[in-house]
């Protein structure tokens, strides 16, 4: 039995390893069975989000991707055989359950964090106040102002939520995160046409009073449960969440079966199936790994710590281009400050002599940043230099005057491409992202417009070009060539492409 088990949390896992859940999913489920705390301990603030659960398959789901630690609450040693009624093979309903916790601390939250804070409908608040509590959590002497966030998530938890639930986040993946925590397939034993789905929120009804209206169906019982009792109505309430559920994922497939079957044992196995789902006890051992369980999350971190990387190596521009002001001549004020008038006159002479129009000592600096791994569209940028006149150093095309020059030769296609580019390679990188999570073409412009318009860079791109970059990934066709990035930033276009492939198979 316990093989049973771990084998359906590996395929349940297997289901989600390229993608975590969907971020209002995660949502629901956390409030439905989560907790999102700040409490205090003996010599400071604890602060996290935690989820509790007898099957650890939904735990595992989120630790692989957002990291976090599983404990067990009740870790026993029963052997599961003497858990079982013999003569209806299945689990009785009063077992007691082994519990297990996830829980995900300050140093690890902000993954999760980000993921699921404008998904939240319930417990929005809390996370709110986690927000603000992580940005001062290691600094000194703000007492007071933790302390008052700590009381406030505090009031939170404890409060029947009317003005605060954020209705316009309930989606249909919300439902099935709210349901796999909170809902309920019953099925009678004795009377086998007596069955409901039912989902349970009795300190914020009104949540399931939305639902019930945003899904035309089921009413709100004296026990301030949401139930479905109409056949035709389960079975699309079934068809609209199974896909993304998780815990009750085996109950909701057993449940459609005998919606559908009139075959009485069918009937009868499904009920056994529903019930062993519920009460099948899991003696779960992976507890406490450091490491091991949170691959997914571990990942995610190492790339982004390598985009940020790439990114401070883009920015280094900005030293580069202040320094290429100041190269431009007598025209500049600060030119005088920055450079003696010996200096001045054996620029403009290296200048007006060199070949080509570039100076030696810009085709030298240019070779050495070459050297250093610079890519052409960071050394064009860092000096102000066309790209074509970049790669055409990096190809002896333009030498020095005291060398041979090669034959010239006219720009290659790649050449042409880069020279005609109206976006950065930076924001093709950005660009990716947001489409592997299937933001539309739309929504990634504007993002772009915003982010050119907090660095007060001129826009100059346009849907068409976001549209082109998805047309060129989508029929493999590459979009930023390895001679623009470094090594490890290349090896991340190749991830994030790899990525967005898997997503469009």
């Amino acid at each position: 039995m316990i093989d049973h088990i771990e084998h359906d949390n590996q395929l349940h896992l297997q289901r989600f390893k390229n993608h975590s859940p969907h971020p209002s999913y995660i949502a629901g489920f956390i409030d439905g069975d989560g907790c999102v705390f700040i409490r205090k301990i003996s010599d400071g603030y604890q602060s996290g989000i935690s989820i509790t659960q007898s099957r650890t398959n939904i735990l595992r789901i989120i630790r692989y991707h957002f990291g976090g630690s599983i404990t067990s609450s009740s870790n026993r040693n029963n052997k599961s055989n003497d858990l079982m009624d013999e003569t209806t093979s299945y689990y009785h309903k009063h077992n007691i359950r082994n519990q297990y916790n996830l829980l995900i601390r300050s140093n690890e939250f902000t993954l999760l964090l980000n993921y699921i804070k404008n998904q939240m409908v319930i417990k929005k608040e809390q996370i709110v106040c986690l927000k603000e509590f992580l940005k001062m959590v290691n600094l000194q002497n703000r007492g007071e102002e933790k302390e008052e966030i700590y009381k406030k998530c505090a009031d939170y938890n404890k409060k029947i939520l009317k003005n605060n639930i954020c209705f316009q986040n309930i989606t249909i993946e919300y439902i099935a995160g709210l349901f796999d925590a909170e809902g309920c397939f019953y099925i009678c034993l004795h009377k086998l046409t007596k069955m409901y789905i039912s989902i349970t929120q009795k300190n914020n009804p009104l949540v399931l009073e939305y639902i019930s209206k945003l899904l035309g169906f089921g009413n709100i019982d004296g026990e301030q449960k949401f139930k479905i009792y109409k056949k035709e109505d389960c079975l699309k309430f079934i068809q609209l969440i199974k896909e993304h559920l998780i815990v009750k994922y085996n109950q909701a497939c057993a449940f459609e079966t005998f919606l559908k079957t009139t075959e009485k044992h069918v009937k009868e196995e499904m009920y056994l199936i529903c019930n062993r789902e519920k009460h099948e006890i899991e003696l779960f051992t992976d507890l406490n790994q450091n490491t091991s369980g949170k691959e997914g999350y571990l990942e995610t971190v190492r790339l982004r710590c390598l985009k940020e990387q790439i990114c401070k190596e883009i920015n280094l521009k900005q030293i580069y281009r202040e320094k290429s002001e100041k190269m431009k001549g007598e025209g500049n004020h600060n030119f005088g400050k920055a450079f003696s008038e010996e200096t001045r006159k054996k620029m403009s002479d290296s200048i007006r002599d060199a070949k080509g129009g570039v100076s030696d000592e810009v085709i030298l600096n240019v070779r050495k940043l070459i050297e250093n791994g610079h890519a052409n569209i960071e050394i064009q940028k860092m000096i102000n230099l066309p790209r074509h006149t970049v790669t055409r150093i990096k190809n002896g095309h333009i030498v020095c005057r005291n060398e041979e020059k090669k034959e010239k030769i006219s720009l290659t296609q790649t050449e042409n491409n880069l020279s005609k580019r109206k976006i950065l390679t930076d924001e093709i990188i950005d660009v990716i992202e947001k489409l592997n999570k299937k933001w539309k073409p739309n929504k990634i412009l504007e993002y772009l417009v915003e982010k050119r318009s907090r660095d007060n860079i001129p826009n100059t791109i346009t849907i068409d070009i976001v549209k082109n970059i998805k047309r060129n990934l989508i029929n493999g066709k590459p979009v930023i060539y390895e001679s623009e990035l470094s090594t490890d930033g290349y090896k991340y276009y190749e991830i994030i492409v790899n990525d967005f492939a898997k997503m469009i198979v």
